[in-house]
């Protein structure tokens, strides 16, 4: 295992998934269509939710996962207005609890709208308005579990619409106006599609936001020039430390024979060896697989990560 000079005994990296537990069968993510949203509804979601999210940080304790993604879904229709229940009131005593169980276990939450509900390159302002409230919803969650600063809303810069250069000035604009609460809870990740870490670095770094590098976004849509795991750890890593945080990374393996970018099972161990080699301190990873948690006690058996509970060593159930 990789360890760094005066770190000796200190966790190298963590491990983490998204959002729900295969092992356990919970999501904490249930939800229902606009048309039956009765207050009544979402109250009840609400409640088995949280009572959900309850198992899920326990699990995570009692496995040493310290690296965790809350589905956006936690609170159903939390940025939309057909939600108008005061729920960060109702339920203030449940989140006090799960604040508790985050903390004592050093849980590192986050958050992943998705990109069609905030992103930060829209010139329309229905859309910016949108991406806003998703985004106070997001921060909202992550203040009442009394998460750190490093414990942020993930989202992507957005469309490229009408041409580069103007999407990229909406993007800017919509940083510089953003109130500082929210700013300070968020992470701009590169995608895919349409913008490559290249891109997005300078807009991280100029607006003080950390990057959360992507092994296979950086793949599938390389940048100009290409992007090596080297330097993408290294410099995203730096839009973190900046801040006096913990880097964070997503780790994906490519699906077989699926579409370009689609995400395998689990991680293949050579895709988390180049990254964990490019490291130059601590790190998180939250692994994007189709196989949640049983990919981060699998990725563990692979890499040998079997540590002390206050690292990566718990067994898998």
């Amino acid at each position: 295992m990789k360890t760094f000079p005066g770190m000796e005994g200190f966790s190298t990296y963590r491990l983490g998934y998204v959002a729900q537990s295969l092992t356990l069968g919970v999501s904490a993510g249930h939800t229902c269509r606009l048309a039956t949203a009765t207050p009544q509804r979402l109250e009840a979601l609400i409640a088995q939710n949280l009572e959900e999210m309850e198992q899920l940080l326990r699990f995570n304790e009692a496995h040493a996962i310290q690296v965790f993604r809350i589905g956006s879904s936690l609170i159903p229709f939390g940025s939309h207005p057909v939600n108008t229940l005061p729920w960060w009131k109702t339920f203030a005593r449940e989140f006090a609890s799960l604040a508790r169980i985050a903390r004592q276990s050093q849980q590192r939450l986050s958050l992943h709208p998705s990109p069609a509900g905030a992103s930060l390159s829209s010139r329309h302002e229905r859309v910016r308005d949108a991406a806003i409230a998703e985004l106070r919803y997001s921060a909202r969650v992550l203040d009442l579990l009394e998460a750190g600063p490093e414990c942020r809303v993930v989202i992507h810069v957005g469309g490229a619409a009408p041409g580069r250069p103007e999407a990229l000035d909406a993007a800017h604009r919509m940083l510089d106006t953003m109130p500082e609460d929210l700013r300070q809870r968020i992470t701009i990740e590169h995608d895919d599609k349409v913008w490559t870490a290249r891109e997005v670095l300078p807009l991280a770094r100029e607006h003080g936001v950390p990057m959360v590098g992507d092994n296979l976004h950086n793949a599938v849509l390389p940048s100009d020039p290409p992007m090596s795991v080297e330097e993408l750890v290294r410099e995203a890593s730096a839009t973190w430390r900046a801040l006096d945080l913990r880097p964070k990374f997503h780790l994906a393996s490519q699906k077989v024979d699926g579409r370009p970018g689609a995400h395998s099972d689990l991680i293949v161990p050579a895709d988390f060896e180049a990254m964990v080699s490019a490291l130059d301190g601590p790190a998180d990873f939250m692994l994007e697989a189709k196989e949640k948690d049983r990919a981060v006690f699998a990725l563990r058996r692979e890499a040998g990560a079997r540590r002390s509970p206050h690292g990566q060593g718990a067994r898998a159930p």
